[in-house]
C-alpha cells in the first residue's frame, strides 16, 4: 500500500511540473524557407551573422521561461528554417564569462548541426556589454561577400559605458548598404526595448521585433522572409530597337539591330545567369533559333565597382554565360561570338545601387 502511495505522490508532482512550465515551440515550426525560393522570391542575403546575449540578465525569467532559453530556442528555430539557403553564418555569444564576446561558429559555410551544437553551448552569466559585440561584428565580417544581415537576440539591458546604438552606428559605417541590423528583444525591459529599437534603426534598413511577436511558427516565418528573400522581380520582355534607316553610302551597313535584355542583371562580381532570368533567355533563345541566318555578338557589360582590367574580365565571363546558356537552348554555337567591354559603357548612374544594377547587363549586337 505504501509503494502505490509514493507511485501516487511521483505522478502528482510530475503534473504540477508539467503545468506549472510554458511549453516553447519546437525548432521545426517556421518551415522551410528555401522552399519560398520556388515560389516567385530571390534569396537576397548571402551572410548572417547571429548574436547571443548571455549575460546575467538573460538568466531571469520572463513569462515562465529562463529569457536565455528563449532566446536559444528561437536561434534552434531560425536555425532549422534556413538550413535549405546558400548561406554563410555565424553565431557570436556575449557575455563575460566567455571573456566579453566569443565567436562560436563560423563565419562558413551553415551547417545546421554544428550550429545547434554551438546555440547549446553555454549558460548565462555577467555583466552586459551589448556594444561589444556589434564593435567585434566588424571584423567578424571582414572577409564576408555579397549582403549581409545581423541579428541580435538579447534583452537591452546594458550593463557597460559603451554606447550600443553608437556601435550599430559604426558597423553601419562599416559596410553601407550591404548590411541591415535585425533585433529580437527578449523580455519587456522598457530600456531594452528602447536600446534595440535604437540598433535596429541605425542600420537604415533592418527592424526590431520581439520573442513575443515570433511566437507562432507563422510569425517567425514571416519575420526571416523579411531578413532572408524579397519578390523576385518579373521578367520584362526583350526589347528589340527599331531597324535604323540605311545610311547613304555604297558599303551596307553592317549592324542591323541591337537588343538589351531588360531584367537580365547579374551579381555584384558574379558572372551567373540566375535561374528567375531564365523566362527572358529563353525567349531569346526562340528568336535567334527562328532567325538562324543572323550572326549575334554577346557583349558584357559591368558597373565601376573595382579595376578596370578586373571588370573586363568579368564582362567577358557575363557574356559567355549568357552564350552558353542560349547554346543550350539549340541556338547554333557558330552564329554567337561574345565581346565584353568592362565598366566603359554604362546605362546608368553607377553613384547609384540600383543603376550599377542596371550597367551589370548583357546586350546583344545582331550583324548581317
Amino acid at each position: 500500500m505504501r509503494k502505490w502511495k509514493i507511485l501516487l505522490c511521483l505522478m502528482c508532482v510530475g503534473f504540477l511540473a508539467a503545468c506549472g512550465t510554458k511549453q516553447l515551440n519546437l525548432p521545426h515550426d517556421a518551415g522551410d524557407l528555401s522552399a519560398k525560393l520556388k515560389q516567385g522570391y530571390v534569396q537576397k542575403v548571402d551572410t548572417a551573422l547571429f548574436i547571443l546575449d548571455a549575460s546575467s540578465t538573460m538568466d531571469n525569467n520572463y513569462q515562465e521561461n529562463q529569457k536565455f532559453s528563449i532566446a536559444q530556442n528561437l536561434l534552434q528555430r531560425m536555425n532549422a528554417a534556413i538550413t535549405g539557403l546558400k548561406l554563410n553564418t555565424g553565431l557570436a555569444v556575449f557575455g563575460p564569462n566567455r571573456g566579453g564576446n566569443k565567436l562560436v561558429y563560423g563565419v562558413q559555410a551553415h551547417d545546421s548541426a554544428k550550429f545547434a551544437a554551438a546555440v547549446k553551448a553555454g549558460v548565462a552569466d555577467g555583466l552586459t556589454p551589448l556594444a561589444l559585440p556589434l564593435t567585434d561584428s566588424i571584423e567578424a565580417l571582414k572577409n564576408s561577400k555579397g549582403r549581409i544581415a545581423v541579428i541580435v537576440l538579447s534583452d537591452g539591458i546594458n550593463t557597460e559605458k559603451a554606447n550600443p546604438v553608437q556601435a550599430a552606428e559604426e558597423l553601419k559605417k562599416a559596410y553601407g548598404d550591404r548590411i541591415c541590423i535585425y533585433t529580437v528583444l527578449i523580455g519587456n525591459d522598457p530600456e531594452g526595448k528602447a536600446s534595440m529599437q535604437g540598433i535596429a534603426k541605425a542600420s537604415g534598413c533592418g527592424f526590431a521585433t520581439t520573442a513575443d511577436d515570433l511566437a507562432s511558427g507563422s510569425a517567425l516565418t514571416g519575420f526571416l522572409e523579411k531578413v532572408f528573400l524579397e519578390k523576385a522581380p518579373a521578367p520584362a520582355p526583350v526589347v528589340v530597337a527599331p531597324k535604323p534607316a540605311p545610311a547613304p553610302v555604297a558599303k551596307p551597313v553592317v549592324v542591323v539591330e541591337r537588343v538589351v535584355l531588360r531584367g537580365i542583371n547579374f551579381d555584384f562580381d558574379k558572372a551567373v545567369v540566375k535561374p528567375e532570368f531564365a523566362p527572358v533567355l529563353d525567349v531569346a533563345a526562340g528568336i535567334l533559333k527562328e532567325r538562324s541566318n543572323l550572326k549575334v555578338v554577346v557583349e558584357g557589360h559591368t558597373c565601376n565597382m573595382g579595376s578596370e582590367a578586373y571588370n573586363q574580365k568579368l564582362s567577358e565571363r557575363r557574356a559567355k554565360a549568357v552564350k552558353e546558356y542560349l547554346v543550350k537552348k539549340g541556338v547554333k554555337a557558330d552564329n554567337l561570338s561574345t565581346a565584353g567591354y568592362g565598366e566603359l559603357q554604362p546605362m546608368a548612374n553607377n553613384k547609384t545601387k540600383s543603376g550599377r544594377e542596371m550597367n551589370r547587363r548583357v546586350e546583344f549586337k545582331i550583324m548581317q
